[in-house]
């Protein structure tokens, strides 16, 4: 139906740089017509991203006495997926009649296609490289890697966009990086480098794990050999994708020999400290027991080990404070938590060993480690011959509860606050206040009176203090400064007498306020006239010290006369 309501024309062409293209690789694609035309329509791209265009472009040409036209319209495309694909017509309206272009077919490869030497996107290909390094080729499950994404170039490169990816069968986090720009040596040559990505994975299955190819789309200065009118060098921009090298990782598999039957999951190298605060305390009194688990591995992915206690301590929830590091060297730091206790009963308590075991990679060996017991002596007075319960402690008993439980003062030695807050003369005085600022503010809303009137003795204040903080800058002879911190300060000076938004600010807006207030033609000029000074020093700041103080001066006396006028 489409194709019908077209009338194809050979004075309407259309032309892509390559017919065959690999997946990552880009294209372009002109729509030419001979003579003048409007209402161009382009084609749909459903299987291609758009990642330029259309820019268009015309020519007029006389020859003997001939004048012809050329009209283009200019995509840059990226496939999508592998295939074949047909690019249906274009159609523009041309002399009364709706004319279009033929269909175009485009094989889109998995592999980049053969180009021909010296083109723009061939010269792209030899200098620019994006490469993918794993710290280790080799790991186990749950052991964690860094892969480390470098960008190496000799060509000017810019507006640089990593298509997003997935990592399968992998746990993924990304890592903060450093994008300097450094000297590298790659495939034996000196290129620039910058490391554009950089995300520590986790394996989740076990076998040879292929990593998805990252692609970035970038746009690269390539140049063309050829000089402008000053005998410079001129380049060309174009739009390319560069691609990663292939990576795969051989993940095994934990051995079962030896493995303990409450493995904990943890892989890497770690040790075990407990700690007990005190060891000696009175009923209702608290202590702190600490676990922590320190080492480099898959910290982030592991559980502290379960402690149990005697069911006669109360054991609040412990807090975590946990600080793990994952950078380029992979994961490391510590888990820490840290248990409140708080005995009801007098005694002697042992708290159990801690258990926590781990497989250690490089010795691929499973390790158990084990605390020893610590002891907490209870005395204290205990009324009654019974011991407490939970339910009969009334816990303001409790002493220190290591700064982490405050309790609700229930009595008041106030005298104000046993009263009813409604009946007091504040409450009154407040319900006052309140009214006098709702009447001021409608009257500011209708214009009956100036609000910005009452803030004038702090805004006056405030704009002196900040002129008189300019005096050390001139001492310094720091003019450049000096003149874009006084530009400042004469805009925040009408931004808060008139109640008007910095971003509002401008020199016509600075009239219209100035002239509703009814200030001097004279004075409103003048005013003008040093704002716009100032904002020409930005560019070309002005040195000495006579003419800046005078500037000084001028702005001083300025704001005084506005303000005796206002």
């Amino acid at each position: 139906m489409f194709l019908t309501q077209v009338i194809i024309s050979q004075n309407f062409e259309v032309s892509v740089s390559q017919n065959k293209v690999g997946l990552h690789e880009t294209f372009e694609i002109s729509f030419t017509l001979d003579g003048s035309g409007k209402n161009f329509s382009p084609p749909p791209f459903s299987n291609f991203q758009i990642l330029r265009g259309p820019s268009k472009s015309s020519s007029t040409s006389i020859v003997n006495g001939s004048m012809s036209q050329e009209l283009t319209y200019t995509y840059v495309l990226k496939p999508k997926k592998v295939g074949v694909f047909t690019i249906l017509p274009a159609s523009i309206k041309s002399k009364g009649k709706t004319i279009g272009t033929k269909p175009i077919t485009v094989q889109v490869q998995k592999q980049s296609a053969p180009k021909k030497p010296n083109t723009p996107y061939d010269i792209a290909s030899r200098k620019v490289h994006l490469n993918v390094t794993a710290n280790k080729s080799t790991c186990y499950v749950g052991e964690p890697i860094v892969l480390t994404y470098t960008l190496y170039f000799n060509l000017n490169v810019g507006s640089l966009s990593p298509n997003s990816m997935k990592y399968t069968n992998f746990w993924a986090n990304e890592l903060e990086v450093n994008s300097e720009t450094i000297k590298r040596v790659y495939k034996g040559q000196n290129y620039n480098s910058a490391i554009i990505k950089q995300v520590a994975l986790t394996p989740q299955e076990s076998g040879s794990q292929s990593i998805d190819p990252l692609s970035i789309n970038l746009v690269v200065s390539v140049p063309t050999g050829r000089r402008d009118f000053f005998n410079m060098m001129t380049s060309q921009n174009i739009d390319y994708t560069v691609v990663a090298n292939d990576l795969r990782i051989n993940v095994l598999d934990l051995p079962k020999d030896g493995r303990p039957t409450n493995f904990s999951g943890a892989i890497g190298d770690f040790n075990l400290s407990v700690s007990l605060d005190k060891d000696s305390i009175n009923i209702n009194e608290s202590a702190t027991f600490s676990v922590k688990i320190k080492g480099k591995g898959n910290l982030n992915l592991i559980n502290s080990p379960k402690l149990n206690f005697d069911t006669q301590l109360e054991v609040f929830e412990p807090k975590n404070s946990d600080n793990i590091k994952i950078n380029q060297t992979g994961v490391q730091g510590y888990k820490k938590e840290d248990y409140l206790i708080v005995p009801r009963y007098r005694g002697v308590y042992t708290i159990q060993p801690v258990n926590f075991n781990f497989f250690n990679p490089k010795t691929k060996q499973y390790v158990v480690l084990n605390s020893v017991e610590k002891k907490i002596k209870v005395g204290g007075v205990q009324k009654g011959e019974d011991s407490y319960t939970l339910q009969s402690v009334n816990k303001e008993q409790v002493d220190l509860l290591n700064e982490d439980i405050k309790f609700i003062k229930t009595t008041y030695s106030s005298s104000f606050l046993k009263n009813n807050f409604s009946t007091s003369w504040v409450f009154v005085v407040l319900v006052i206040i309140a009214f006098i600022i709702l009447i001021i503010a409608i009257l500011g809303k209708k214009q009956v009176v100036n609000v910005f009137d009452f803030f004038r003795k702090s805004i006056s204040q405030e704009i002196s203090q900040k002129l008189h903080s300019l005096n050390a800058l001139l001492k310094a002879k720091q003019y450049q400064q000096f003149q874009s911190s006084l530009l400042s300060i004469l805009f925040a000076y009408i931004s808060k007498r008139f109640g008007i938004r910095r971003g509002d600010l401008s020199i016509e807006s600075i009239k219209i306020a100035l002239t509703d207030c009814h200030i001097s033609d004279d004075l409103i000029s003048e005013y003008i006239e040093l704002v716009e000074y100032l904002e020409r020093c930005k560019y070309s700041p002005h040195q000495g010290d006579k003419i800046n103080k005078d500037l000084y001066v001028r702005a001083v006396e300025l704001i005084k006369k506005i303000d005796m006028q206002k």
